[in-house]
């Protein structure tokens, strides 16, 4: 593993991890950031190399005639990576395969694009086109109304790219994880159900069972842009309706990727699969739900506190909320801990709260 690290960032550390090396932060994207991969890349004579992020990947495949040979890139092309990454992109296409779609405004720092949303597709939920080119950065805001909305627009520092506003709908998320090989084959595509959110994200997954008719339109959508390599889709459903609606698509791994592994779903595989790199072999999904006990904590606290939004879904009583997440607590899979790596998973916990207190 090659990890890029920020200054109060502490090493990673696990009994599976026998060889890794220290990227850092202010060396990336930098011809010195290179030849440090290079040179770790020859020591471990690694055959093939990966990333999490859209942004590292087109770096990675600028470079990719100065790796070594026989040092194979698996990942997705920088002009799949970068149509990806226009979410106005990935709306005219899922409207096009038939997914449906909750009406999308693009906001920027010119209040036009404020003032032209109508005003019953308030309140509405933001989510960054890419979190990178926002500051202060976010993964998804709620705005109750048109003058919120405008003091908040006035007061961020950055957008690069237009932030994706749609119209808020409660309901529970369901994530389609999948992966696409080179040839064009779709592999290894479950659903999973985001049955409990903090903060819009999702806190617990569960197994579920993916639709002809949906199965049929992520294959298609990830033909349309000739994705290659793990992906996950995020969809909304209408707790009322019923209807699911689109979100996006991330051709990489994400925020739900340890989750749905704890339940059974080898998504690492699946990637390496998808470039020819191991042999197909069936996923022991387990009925289990996963989540995050550090996530689940403080989403205790919030309730605690009524810190809790309408982006906090279900919306429960407050002693209704704590009777569930002190259950879950006691009997959710947990994303990270592991009792055969117990080194490993006290480091990241630890890691996690330097970085947060330091």
């Amino acid at each position: 593993m090659i990890c890029i690290q920020e200054k109060n960032e502490s090493r990673p550390y696990s009994k599976y991890l026998r060889f890794s090396t220290i990227l850092p932060a202010e060396k990336l994207y930098t011809e010195d950031g290179i030849r440090k991969i290079n040179a770790f890349l020859l020591e471990f004579e690694a055959t093939g190399l990966a990333c999490i992020s859209e942004k590292i990947a087109c770096w990675i495949n600028d470079h990719r005639q100065g790796f070594p040979t026989g040092v194979a890139i698996w990942l997705p092309t920088n002009n799949c990576i970068r149509r990806l990454v226009s979410k106005k992109e990935q709306i005219h296409v899922a409207q096009r395969v038939g997914f449906n779609v909750l009406p999308t405004y693009l906001i920027d720092k010119d209040l036009r694009s404020v003032q032209g949303i109508p005003l019953h597709s308030f309140p509405l939920c933001l989510r960054p086109s890419e979190p990178t080119k926002i500051k202060p950065s976010f993964k998804v805001l709620y705005f109750s109304c048109r003058r919120k909305l405008i003091e908040w627009v006035k007061r961020i520092d950055l957008i690069e790219r237009p932030i994706v506003a749609q119209p808020f709908i409660s309901g529970p998320n369901m994530v389609v994880h999948g992966a696409r090989t080179l040839s064009g084959d779709t592999i290894g595509l479950q659903a999973f159900l985001a049955e409990r959110k903090l903060e819009g994200l999702t806190l617990t997954i569960k197994p579920t069972n993916l639709s002809k008719d949906l199965s049929t339109k992520c294959i298609e959508f990830t033909n349309q842009f000739k994705v290659t390599g793990n992906y996950h889709f995020d969809f909304l459903i209408d707790e009322v309706t019923r209807t699911v609606y689109f979100l996006e698509l991330n051709s990489r791994f994400g925020g739900t990727t340890a989750k749905v592994y704890a339940c059974g779903y080898d998504e690492p595989s699946l990637a390496l699969q998808a470039y020819g790199i191991v042999n197909g072999k069936r996923q022991n999904m387990r009925n289990v739900t996963a989540s995050s006990r550090q996530a689940l904590l403080k989403y205790l606290y919030f309730t605690l506190r009524g810190n809790l939004t309408p982006l906090d879904y279900p919306t429960e009583p407050g002693p209704v909320r704590f009777t569930k997440t002190l259950y879950g607590l006691l009997t959710y899979r947990d994303d990270v801990f592991n009792f055969r790596d117990l080194k490993g998973s006290l480091a990241l916990y630890l890691g996690n709260f330097k970085t947060r207190f330091a």
